[in-house]
């Protein structure tokens, strides 16, 4: 029978080892006995304690795959070659191989970088198993050397590219999300944002369901995660500041069978700082039954963002006054006509002289002026619930959603003190006035029209005046 299972041994086409661990055995027991409790600790503390596991391990027998796959003529050349092959990278392999035999495991497999005698870099897959019979003294192991070079190199590419793509990626595992879907529907539940509605501490629980699992040096440099090894941390921080808005979108889509989103999102940094990206989540293709990988990436929109908010400023904005332009004051009469927001309250006024200043003394001092009745405008409305839009060349309106008469003849009384403040220091300003106020309106232009009248009056009072 030992014959027999010797011939099978030589057959397989599989690398296959019978070493003696009895050494092996005898120095993890005095360890133990030593009290060490850490064993990947205390090797990596100081790997000449490794080589002294090694060498007590006897090779009793290899087969011809083995011989094929080490380049190697007989046992005993790859035994000669084999420490000088122990590089920093193999020692960390041998220390997680010994890891799992000190735990107790009669079989275990890892991936190990091994050298050929001809010195060519081999990725195999060791796996050992504890002979029936020799689980005390561990006299004899089986091991197994299968090449993984393809795999390794296949994982070793796409891991590069995860790491080095541009595009900031986050894995993610979704799997325990998953299964407290399955319940809820399990247990009746047809509307996820009904019972959240119900349950809002469902968020908080989701979030800590699910396990990251890697990210790429764009996402850290985004994101301003400062040390991969401290990412968890800065990550549930991050996005515990967002949680709410950025969880239950994800899992309204997840709970509709949408297996890919894509929306755009602001988040708040650490610092304070606002970024916006183009978030889009994917469900691996094998995971699509599990959700145990989900990567998400993240594209950086946030100078296109800003782009775009400076463009609508200038859309929005006078930009001799810093008031709000004509296009603004179209959409807001526009917006409080449809949500029918009243009583409202609207000052019309237009400078007096301008014409002239721009005539006489040029443009140039037309718009200081245009300018000094701007900065009044704004100090006047600062925190007030109250818009006020430069309408044309001389004219400007405010517009004082849910306001009384009182306060708006009060704002015009504030107007009008300012104005006499800045004509003590700086004369020349001259502004007429009009006032129209209404607890309900069928159209909001005649309002307006009707302020428009009112200050029309002042004018022709201002002027009459002026002749006299």
């Amino acid at each position: 029978m030992e014959h027999a299972d010797l011939t099978y041994f030589d057959l397989s086409p599989i690398s296959m080892w019978l070493q003696d661990f009895s050494g092996v055995k005898k120095i993890f027991n005095r360890w133990k006995a030593e009290g060490i409790q850490d064993l990947e600790a205390f090797l990596m503390q100081d790997t000449q304690r490794l080589f002294e596991c090694l060498e007590t391990i006897h090779t009793l027998h290899v087969n011809k795959s083995t011989l094929r796959l080490y380049e190697a003529q007989d046992l005993d050349e790859i035994l000669a070659h084999f420490i000088a092959f122990l590089t920093p990278e193999v020692t960390e392999f041998q220390i997680k191989f010994f890891c799992a035999l000190w735990n107790g495991n009669a079989h275990c497999a890892i991936p190990v970088v091994n050298y050929t005698c001809k010195g060519k870099q081999i990725d195999i897959q060791l796996s050992a198993t504890i002979v029936p019979g020799y689980e005390e003294s561990w006299e004899m192991l089986m091991l197994t050397t299968e090449e993984i070079s393809a795999y390794q190199q296949a994982r070793r590419f796409a891991e590069s590219v995860f790491l080095h793509s541009p595009t900031a990626l986050w894995v993610k595992d979704y799997s325990l999300i998953k299964a407290r879907f399955d319940q809820l529907r399990t247990d009746g539940i047809q509307h996820l944002d009904a019972y959240i509605e119900q349950h809002p501490e469902f968020l908080r629980q989701s979030f800590e369901l699910i396990q990251s699992k890697q990210i790429n040096q764009a996402f850290q440099t985004l994101f301003k995660i400062d040390d991969q090894q401290d990412s968890l941390q800065q990550l549930n921080q991050l996005f515990t500041q967002n949680n709410d808005q950025y969880l239950y979108h994800q899992l309204m889509h997840l709970w509709n069978g949408q297996h890919h989103l894509q929306r755009e999102y602001e988040y708040t940094l650490p610092n304070g700082a606002k970024i916006f990206v183009l978030e889009q989540l994917n469900i691996f293709p094998d995971a699509q039954d599990s959700w145990r990988t989900i990567q998400v990436s993240f594209t950086d929109l946030t100078e296109r963002k800003l782009l775009e908010d400076h463009l609508h400023y200038l859309s929005q904005y006078d930009q001799l006054t810093q008031l709000h332009n004509r296009t603004f004051f179209n959409e807001e009469i526009q917006r409080l006509q449809q949500q029918q927001i009243y009583p409202i309250a609207c000052i019309y006024m237009d400078l007096n002289g301008l014409k002239v200043i721009n005539d006489v003394q040029g443009h140039h001092h037309g718009d200081l002026m245009l300018k000094r009745f701007g900065n009044i405008l704004i100090d006047a409305t600062q925190n007030k619930a109250c818009s006020v839009s430069r309408i044309g060349g001389d004219e400007f309106v405010v517009l004082m959603p849910k306001a009384n008469l009182a306060q708006a003849e009060a704002l015009m009384q504030e107007i009008e003190h300012r104005i006499l403040v800045e004509n003590h220091h700086n004369a020349g300003l001259s502004v007429a006035m009009g006032i129209a106020y209404s607890e309900q309106f069928d159209h909001l232009e005649s309002l307006i029209k009707l302020a428009d009248q009112n200050m029309y009056q002042s004018k022709r009072k201002h002027y009459q005046m002026m002749q006299q």
